[in-house]
Parts: C-alpha cells; sequence; structure tokens
C-alpha cells in the first residue's frame, strides 16, 4: 500500500496575548496522530520575532515583514 506523503500548510495568526498554543492531528480513524505544544519561546521563534505578512514571497526568497 502506498503511503500518502502530500502535506497541508495551516496559517494561524494569534494576538500577543495568547501565550500556549495546542495543536493536535486525528487521523480518519479517530486516533490521535500528532500533538504539538508551544509555548511563549517557540511561538516567539515560529514568528521570527516579527509579525508575518501573509503575501507569498517573491522569486527572489525575499519575504516581506510586517515591522511593529
Amino acid at each position: 500500500m502506498k503511503k500518502n506523503k502530500d502535506k497541508r500548510v495551516l496559517r494561524v495568526e494569534l494576538d500577543d496575548e495568547v501565550k500556549k498554543v495546542s495543536i493536535t492531528g486525528i487521523g480518519s480513524d479517530e486516533k490521535v496522530v500528532m500533538k504539538q505544544e508551544l509555548g511563549e519561546e517557540e511561538l516567539e521563534q515560529a514568528a521570527g520575532g516579527f509579525p508575518f505578512s501573509p503575501g507569498p514571497c517573491p522569486a527572489d526568497g525575499a519575504c516581506p515583514r510586517v515591522l511593529p
């Protein structure tokens, strides 16, 4: 049986007041297939310290960011 390796992208915007996020992935058989918890430090790292500009990145790879 061939395993599907396709991925989906989830983009989430969080208010600065959010300090912890939990993500749980449930498979088609209703079993937990993934679980991730992000604390304040991981959220800062994921955001790169700056709010992300949701537009597509140009071909040169210079993704725009919205500075505070």
